[in-house]
């Protein structure tokens, strides 16, 4: 989606990136001037991001930014910046090494998706989480790394951008505590991250709120 030029928006100083979330509820004021809504779960994201790339190579950055459940080090209510993703749903027992590593896939993207050092650890899989202790089995993954929060699209979008070769930067806001109140936590929570995301794109990306 593209913003009218008539009302207030946050313009980006090129044409090379685009905003990806999966609701429109998470952003409601839908400021950005280039935004993409995936939907919920993993096959929606990979569908429609790598249909929309494949249609606009001058999009260099693809920026995500979506509500998550805390795990480990994370407060409900803060954004966070993730830059690695793991595949929670993927279990290809002796096959492979352990959990979360793709089998068949060439090993830049076979399992945890690395794109820098400087943020947290994303789990992604297509169950809502409303129980922590049922995901011991990937509490620790390749090289002992624990997630810090868990969502439904971020590894999705992430191993896209690996293999169509762009860049890919990741917020997320804690909705919840990924416990058994995660979901009424959500659904009063879900558009409260809108204006500290803003505020980062602004302040980190350069963009500008044209009024």
């Amino acid at each position: 989606m593209r913003q009218d030029s008539l009302f207030t928006h946050l313009r980006s100083v090129d044409e090379s990136y685009i905003i990806v979330t999966a609701l429109q509820q998470e952003l409601p004021k839908m400021l950005p001037e280039r935004i993409l809504f995936t939907g919920v779960g993993k096959i929606n994201a990979t569908h429609v991001l790598t249909r929309f790339l494949e249609r606009s190579p001058e999009i260099k950055t693809v920026i995500n930014y979506g509500t998550a459940g805390g795990i480990y080090g994370v407060k409900q209510g803060e954004v966070v910046k993730c830059t690695s993703f793991v595949q929670g749903d993927m279990d290809c027992g002796d096959l492979m090494g352990g959990p979360g590593q793709t089998f068949g896939d060439d090993k830049v993207v076979q399992g945890m998706l690395d794109f820098s050092d400087d943020g947290l650890v994303c789990r992604t899989q297509d169950q809502f989480c409303d129980n922590v202790d049922a995901l011991d089995v990937l509490e620790y993954t390749m090289r002992g790394a624990r997630f810090n929060c868990i969502d439904m699209e971020a590894y999705a979008l992430a191993k896209v951008c690996a293999m169509m070769e762009r860049d890919f930067i990741c917020y997320k806001y804690i909705s919840d505590d990924a416990n058994d109140n995660a979901d009424s936590q959500w659904k009063s929570n879900v558009a409260n991250g809108e204006p500290q995301f803003y505020d980062i794109l602004q302040k980190e990306h350069g963009f500008t709120l044209i009024q």
